[in-house]
């Protein structure tokens, strides 16, 4: 197509898109979604409702929690099927749609088994980040995972031999120095005052630390089933991005229900002497309508999130997708702070003493992010250095950029055909090259 013969532009090293308006819906989508998602899962655990014991209990099931967003994504399967139907439907009227749709690799048993191993992956950062999000603030925990794209970028740089330049390595730092800036922060903050009625809260302050050490558990793992995607399964797995999140939810859920929940149903823990009580977890949501709405609402969150996510990585320039990913941190803290005010502190986050170092923390996450991806060059960088596209690094930057860091290989080197008809790849997709499936994952097959 006209893709093939037009030159990388932009700071980003991707040909820019224009922005339509179909494009600005996506984006703003997306944005909302994102932000949603993860208020909606952190409220989830401020709730109470009666327990086994008939007290009104905290509401925290971790495992449910990741049981429900693996089952959010179990939705994406329909939007295949359905895409595949609208697509074969204008096929019979469409001889180079046929011929396109005859030439894609087949979806075989073969390909949706091999889809469960990153699932294994995807179950234990889950389950990581879940308990994080437990004891810590979403804005915090949110900018923690960007630092998810230090140990993706430490990965492609020893593991993958995709090499950085000098300038991404100061986004590294920078990102990691961010890191530490936003995990020292709630150190800082005062302790909330027990609210009327409640005893007050024993001193632990191992809370946070446990938070802040399990979510950059959790973006570790996120960040070894990236590459082991892109290293193992990218050269060999072919399958549309809509039947990719849905098998990373069939498999999600089947090994939430199957093997996660048996064994957190016998594992010592504080809910009831076990990990996770179901019985007690299904009688607080039978209890409590908010627990209830709330969990159905991040249920349909999280497939609107997963699915737009899609529409992003293949409708949106990098550069946008970049600020989409950018702004969630900024819009998660915004409604937070306003959800506390109006909620007279039952719910959200307040401004305190650590939140001047969060904020320094969110600016050079934000700095770092835009120096690794080219968007700013550094003052003592030579000129021209780090520009994304460049032949320097044979075009390859672009595809290191951070947006296509925190997405799987699989979904970023997929092809897309939205509205079901010809087929789109990804701007993170490399074009212009030989097919090299291990040694070039990233490149679709038959470009």
């Amino acid at each position: 197509g006209s893709s093939a013969t037009t030159r990388p532009e932009g700071p980003m090293g991707a040909g820019e898109k224009p922005c339509t308006g179909q494009a600005s819906a996506v984006f703003v989508i997306g944005l909302v979604a994102g932000t949603g998602c993860v208020i909606f899962s952190k409220t989830l655990f401020e709730l109470k409702s009666e327990g086994l014991n008939g007290e009104l209990l905290p509401f925290k099931p971790q495992v449910f929690q990741s049981w429900l967003m693996f089952f959010g994504m179990l939705f994406a399967l329909p939007m295949y099927l359905g895409t595949e139907w609208l697509r074969a439907r204008k096929a019979r009227h469409d001889p180079a749609l046929k011929a396109a749709m005859d030439a894609e690799p087949p979806v075989t048993v073969k390909t949706l088994l091999m889809l469960g191993l990153p699932a294994v992956f995807d179950l234990l950062s889950v389950l990581l980040m879940v308990a994080g999000l437990m004891h810590i603030s979403a804005s915090i925990w949110m900018l923690l995972r960007g630092g998810g794209i230090v140990f993706v970028a430490l990965m492609k740089q020893f593991a993958l031999g995709d090499r950085l330049t000098p300038a991404m390595w100061w986004g590294v730092g920078f990102i990691a120095l961010a890191v530490t800036m936003v995990g020292l922060s709630p150190m800082l903050a005062e302790a909330p005052a027990p609210s009327e009625g409640d005893a007050a809260p024993a001193a632990d302050s191992s809370g946070p630390l446990a938070g802040i050490a399990l979510t950059i558990a959790g973006t570790f793992c996120q960040s070894l089933q990236y590459v082991y995607e892109e290293k193992v399964m990218a050269g060999d797995v072919q399958a549309p991005p809509w039947l990719l999140i849905g098998m990373e939810g069939f498999f999600g859920t089947l090994l939430c229900t199957l093997v996660v929940y048996p064994i957190a149903q016998i594992a010592p823990g504080p809910d009831h002497g076990v990990v996770e009580s179901l019985p007690n977890t299904l009688l607080q949501i039978e209890h409590s309508q908010a627990i209830q709405q709330m969990a159905l609402g991040f249920c349909v969150l999280v497939f609107i999130l997963n699915s737009f996510s899609v529409l992003v990585t293949f409708m949106l320039s990098s550069v946008w997708h970049a600020i989409l990913d950018n702004f969630r941190p900024i819009t998660i803290w915004m409604c937070n702070l306003y959800i506390f005010h109006a909620t007279d502190g039952a719910h959200g986050e307040s401004w305190n003493s650590g939140s001047y170092l969060q904020l320094l923390g969110l600016g050079v996450m934000l700095y770092g992010t835009a120096v690794y991806n080219g968007s700013v060059k550094l003052p003592w960088s030579p000129d021209g250095e780090n520009l994304l596209g460049s032949e320097l690094f044979g075009g390859a930057a672009s595809r290191m950029a951070s947006p296509a860091l925190a997405r799987s290989p699989l979904l970023t080197g997929a092809r897309l055909s939205p509205l079901g008809g010809a087929m789109a790849t990804s701007p993170y997709a490399q074009a212009g090259r030989p097919a090299l499936p291990l040694a070039d994952p990233l490149l679709p097959a038959g470009r």
